[in-house]
């Protein structure tokens, strides 16, 4: 089973990448800047070109969508260019890569897609109006493809994690109660494992955890 992984270059993305290395997966990387690897920023013109070619290529038969920017503050000191930014790395890019990614499985009739999105996707909070507004769009799309792929031998699966310990979070001050995005990872690749799947959506939260992202 060959994997492909986006934005692996720190956060959940890398602890996806080490988990499925440790469990010997077949696991193709991607960063934003990469020598070795398939590489490239996902909002750059023709990268959604460049991914369907590489998926191909590498007969890939699960992409995990995990690369994503974080948005936070007040709507009215939130920049024009962070708000474009945002919507666009989290949902127009999001969409261009999984429609590439989607055909392809539609082609040789099986797949998995699994978009990691954000607790921001089904419960807002404060101060993240944009970023929310990015999870919620996604979540949208999302669970229309699900539908669209009823009988294709494509599935698609929603995962929501809340907060977890990594670089976007670290200035938190309650930081050291946060998941461990390790921990996270291998609920997430447990997923994976199973050979038939009954749920199209999972929600990755602490007990009484009660703030997203």
């Amino acid at each position: 089973m060959n994997i492909l992984i986006t934005g692996c270059g720190s956060g959940l993305g890398q602890s996806l990448l080490e988990e499925s290395i440790e469990r010997n997966h077949s696991v193709f990387p991607h960063y934003r800047n990469s020598s070795s690897h398939f590489s490239g920023d996902i909002c750059d013109n023709g990268f959604s070109d460049k991914l369907g070619e590489y998926v191909r290529e590498k007969n890939i038969d699960v992409f995990v969508n995990s690369a994503a920017i974080y948005c936070g503050g007040p709507l009215v000191e939130t920049s024009d260019s962070d708000i474009e930014k945002t919507i666009f790395t989290n949902l127009t890019s999001q969409i261009l890569m999984l429609k590439k990614v989607f055909s392809y499985f539609i082609e040789k009739k099986s797949g998995l897609i699994i978009n990691i999105n954000s607790l921001s996707g089904i419960y807002p909070a404060k101060n993240e109006s944009v970023y929310s507004a990015s999870k919620f769009g996604l979540r949208g799309f999302s669970k229309s493809l699900q539908l669209e792929a009823i009988g294709t031998g494509v599935e698609v699966l929603d995962v929501y994690p809340g907060a977890i310990q990594t670089r976007m979070t670290e200035s938190r001050p309650n930081y050291s109660t946060l998941m461990d995005s390790n921990e996270v990872a291998s609920q997430i690749l447990d997923l994976i494992s199973n050979k038939k799947h009954y749920v199209n959506e999972v929600i990755l939260r602490k007990r009484n955890e009660s703030s997203s992202t």
